[in-house]
Formats: structure tokens, C-alpha cells, sequence
């Protein structure tokens, strides 16, 4: 396990916070087959691209989706229910999906990194209403260089220093009119700093989408994409709102006509 001496001792320090039961934390193992890493906690094994994802469940599995919950909006932003369609741009290890399974939705989980989305594979094994897609969602459709960076979940059009491979970008509307969407409820986005081009690509679809969440932080080359977002989903009739959910930086459209 490839893991800094000082994630090491943090390790060990999250094994006796659980043992004393301070906090809400419970124990967090991780394990390593020929490189193929994945989170033990509670009764849960989740395939990761990095090992450094295991601060994401120190408080358990069921509370790292409550907090994906809240800061994509669901249930205060979005209403999900048995007969709702969400696309999860940039799902990484598709732990979102399991969000939306807890309302029956739907959900197309697109995911260009292949180790992350050999993850995303393996995590939504099983959820009937979750696929999962090898895409680039861009501006437009055509050959993009893309960045490869599992490691530290930044692999992106925008991920400064990593190698770059040629693959085939598609819009956000061509997505989804190949598969047959007339409506979507929801577009949960997390592009890494390339959130504007994915709202570019939507073309027609916009009207036919009820909301976006967008993950704006400072991915794009350290700037956030807030602005340009606000500004696109503002032209094309959305409600902006802007929000802080502990570290992640929101910016949600909402469609009045839905």
C-alpha cells in the first residue's frame, strides 16, 4: 500500500478514535491487490483510484453519502423519485449513484479516466438503476487531449502537469440524445475546472433539464468556474444559486419550468 507516513499515522489515529467510539468515526482499513486499491469500512468494500479517499469515509459509508447528498443539492435543491433521470458528469468512483439509488432514480454515470472508471464499474455492480459510460463531455464534439490523474481525483482538460491522451469528446446534448433522453431531472456536475464547456454542449437540452449541480471550486488552473457558469445558466432562464457545503463550492441552476 502506497500510502505517505503521515496519511499512515492518520490512519492509525482514525483506528482509536473508533475504537473509543469519539466522534462518529469507525474503522477504515485499506487493501492492495496488485494495485487495485480499495476502502474497507463497516460491511463495505469501495474500489478507489488512490488510497488517499479513505478520509472520505472515517465517519462511515451511509454518512459519506448523506454528505454527497447535501451538497448536491438533493432534497432541498432536488426532488428524486422512481421515475427521475440524473447524468453525473465526472462521476469518478460512482459513489453519487448510490445516492440517487436511495430514490430509485435513474442515473448515466460518465467517467473518461479508465482506473477510475475500472472503480466506477466495480462500485455500481449491482445497482440496477446506474450505467456507467467512458465519455468526455466537452463544448463539442471531436478529439480533446486529455489529462490523466487518478491519483488525486483531478484527471480533467484542465489537470495542470499530468500526461494528456487523445479521446473523443461529445457534447452533453449528443450524450443524451443517443441514449434516448427527452428529459433530464438532474445534471450533477464535477469536471475539474471544465464546468462552463460542459454547460456549453447542452444546446437544446437545456430546456429539457430540470436542474444542475455544479461542483465550482478552484479546479480550473486554481481559478473557480462560478461565474461563468452563473452567467450561462443565467442566459438560458435558471435560477442561480450559489452556496459553500463545508469545502465544496456549489452553483445551482434551476429550471422554473420543471
Amino acid at each position: 500500500m502506497q500510502l505517505p507516513a503521515k496519511q499512515r499515522l492518520k490512519l492509525v489515529r482514525q483506528g482509536l478514535l473508533a475504537a473509543l467510539k469519539i466522534g462518529g468515526n469507525v474503522p477504515v482499513a485499506i487493501e492492495d491487490r496488485g494495485g487495485e486499491v480499495s476502502i474497507l469500512v463497516e460491511d463495505r468494500r469501495i474500489a478507489v483510484p488512490s488510497a488517499l479517499r479513505w478520509k472520505l469515509y472515517r465517519k462511515g459509508w451511509e454518512a459519506r453519502l448523506d454528505r454527497l447528498e447535501r451538497e448536491y443539492g438533493v432534497g432541498r435543491h432536488v426532488t428524486l423519485g422512481p421515475e427521475s433521470v440524473v447524468v453525473d458528469v465526472g462521476a469518478n468512483a460512482g459513489e453519487f449513484a448510490h445516492v440517487c439509488a436511495r430514490y430509485g432514480a435513474r442515473v448515466l454515470c460518465v467517467e473518461p479516466d479508465p482506473k477510475t472508471h475500472a472503480c466506477l464499474l466495480r462500485n455500481i455492480e449491482g445497482l440496477e438503476t446506474a450505467s456507467a459510460f467512458d465519455a468526455v463531455i466537452w463544448k463539442e464534439d471531436g478529439a480533446v487531449d486529455f489529462g490523466m490523474a487518478p491519483e488525486r481525483a483531478d484527471s480533467s482538460m484542465f489537470a495542470a502537469g499530468a500526461p494528456t491522451v487523445k479521446r473523443e469528446a461529445l457534447t452533453l446534448e449528443r450524450f443524451a440524445r443517443a441514449r434516448g433522453l427527452s428529459r433530464i431531472d438532474l445534471v450533477k456536475c464535477d469536471a475539474e475546472g471544465a464546468e462552463p464547456e460542459v454547460l456549453e454542449g447542452a444546446g437544446e437540452m437545456f430546456a429539457n433539464i430540470g436542474a444542475f449541480a455544479i461542483d465550482t471550486g478552484a479546479e480550473r488552473n486554481g481559478a473557480r468556474t462560478d461565474k461563468e457558469c452563473s452567467d450561462i445558466l443565467s442566459a438560458h432562464g435558471f435560477t442561480v444559486i450559489e452556496e459553500k457545503i463545508g469545502t465544496r463550492c456549489m452553483t445551482y441552476g434551476l429550471n422554473p419550468a420543471f
